[in-house]
């Protein structure tokens, strides 16, 4: 590194009069919005030590926010205006007659851009330029001399640095692009861009697919509001590291409300740098040749970023509304007979389009088949199905007393455990044969024989056995009884003749 005398002729004069109040020393922080030839910009006041210094800039006028690019100046000689729009240009819009009329100054001007401050951190800088610690005011003195080297001089020089990390750093600066063969403006341009799909877009599904397009290695995408990002087969992406020509997705699956949410592509760095800034003097609005103030030349920070966004929307999908079916057997074998002292039935449930992790409850109640009505037979569950799909339990006691009756299930199924508002789905066929259970009739008794006792006054009577005789059984019963009576009385008076004989 060669060592030259301190400059003390006209431009040092220049330079220890132009003293303009520093700004806020504010860290350049991310830009989005890019310049094109042809833009008017807002000029913010310099800020950096007197005899040097940056401007703040800012695409949009009047200027909001923090400053979207950074200037130098490139004509050392020619007084500086601020507070006021300045108009964007390319290298061959040039007003002035310096050296930066030539495309290898263009170059060199453009690395020492590239590789000074605000381009690079100030830890990046100092690293890069042996000067770790380095301060904010002797980065920008090292970058703008570094600038004024080749746009006013076109030789090595020594200048009155502040301090000697300031002057490490031109000469980091100064070497480099001696050595280097030059930048251009493409080499700081920038593309990010995001397409939304353009066919109808529903819920519960993939929606997409969004095109990212940029000259970048990768690029970082976002959804908001937050949703996931996938591929076309519904695997996830790593979003921080998009390429050129990728599609991806929202993962939609599950939801079905209709919505909207906003892509957005970030891409490191910003296309800008290099730009020109014509400025109007107080005479005229309009900068030109023989009349305008200092040109400025853009450089964008560290921190800066294009971004890119799509917006897209989409429509809720029809859902099947929740249903139950049901299928009541006799728990002992299974069939749709219970014996005629009662037992236990179970209603198996099956639900359709239930939402999973969602509690439910389902009540149900045993009816008469015969008229309609109930039986006060109740069984209730809650439980939380992990699918949509699928079927629970319910059980019933059936007591005595329904012998040679038919009984159905009525089942009601409700969100939450709160079974006194309206239930979501509805069960209650009287006639279906899968809810019905037939209960067998109680079996018949046979009568047990009795001994007759004698009726009072009867007596001699004959006993019964069995029923009554019909009446003119009787009575030829007795006719008969009256004939032995006489063969008898007959028969003992002959005997006691003979024996009296």
């Amino acid at each position: 590194m060669k060592e030259h005398k301190k400059i003390r002729g006209r431009l040092g004069s220049w330079i220890g009069a132009s003293v303009l109040a520093l700004g806020g020393l504010i860290a350049p922080l991310a830009a989005s919005a890019s310049v094109d030839a042809g833009d008017s910009v807002y000029i913010g006041s310099k800020q950096g030590y007197s005899g040097t210094g940056m401007f703040p800039i800012w695409a949009e006028v009047p200027a909001v926010g923090d400053p979207d690019f950074w200037a130098y100046c490139i004509e050392n000689p020619v007084s500086s205006r601020t507070q006021l729009e300045g108009y964007v240009g390319n290298a061959e819009d040039y007003l002035g007659s310096n050296y930066f009329t030539d495309p290898v100054i263009q170059g060199k001007v453009l690395w020492v851009l590239a590789h000074g401050y605000p381009a690079l951190s100030l830890e990046e800088f100092g690293a890069a330029a042996g000067a770790p610690g380095i301060s904010r005011n002797d980065a920008i003195e090292a970058t703008q001399y570094a600038v004024w080297r080749y746009t006013d001089l076109n030789f090595d020089a020594a200048w009155a640095w502040e301090t000697p990390d300031s002057e490490a750093a031109y000469w980091h600066l100064v070497n480099g692009a001696n050595a280097s063969t030059g930048m251009t403006p493409a080499d700081f341009a920038v593309t990010a861009s995001i397409d939304a799909p353009s066919a109808p877009q529903t819920a519960d599904s993939l929606v997409g697919p969004f095109l990212v397009t940029t000259d970048q290695p990768t690029v970082s995408v976002t959804a908001d509001p937050a949703v996931s990002l996938v591929d076309a087969s519904g695997n996830a992406i790593d979003a921080n590291a998009v390429v050129d020509g990728q599609t991806l997705y929202l993962d939609l699956r599950g939801s079905t409300a209709a919505g909207s949410a906003t892509v957005s592509v970030v891409a490191e760095g910003l296309s800008g740098t290099g730009k020109i800034v014509s400025v109007p003097t107080s005479n005229s609005p309009t900068p030109t040749a023989d009349d305008h103030a200092q040109t400025i030349i853009l450089v964008a920070p560290s921190t800066a970023t294009t971004t890119d966004d799509a917006t897209v929307e989409w429509v809720t999908t029809a859902v099947p509304a929740p249903s139950i079916g049901t299928s009541l057997v006799d728990s002992a074998d299974g069939d749709r007979i219970l014996p005629w002292n009662g037992g236990t039935v179970i209603d198996t449930v099956a639900y359709q389009n239930l939402t999973p992790g969602t509690e439910y409850t389902v009540t149900g109640e045993l009816q008469n088949k015969a008229d309609g009505t109930a039986t006060g037979i109740t069984g209730s569950i809650t439980f939380t199905p992990e699918t949509a799909n699928g079927s629970i339990d319910v059980t019933f006691t059936v007591p005595v007393g329904y012998a040679g009756g038919t009984l159905v299930a009525f089942e009601r199924l409700y969100e939450g455990t709160d079974t006194t508002g309206d239930p979501i789905a509805v069960h209650e066929d009287i006639d279906d044969a899968a809810q019905t259970v037939t209960i067998e009739k109680a079996p018949v008794t046979p009568t047990t024989p009795t001994t007759p006792t004698a009726t009072p006054g009867a007596k001699g009577q004959l006993a019964t056995t069995g029923g009554d005789l019909p009446g003119i059984a009787v009575g030829a019963a007795g006719v008969l009884l009256a004939l032995g009576a006489m063969i008898l009385l007959v028969g003992r008076a002959r005997r006691k003749t003979i024996d009296a004989d």
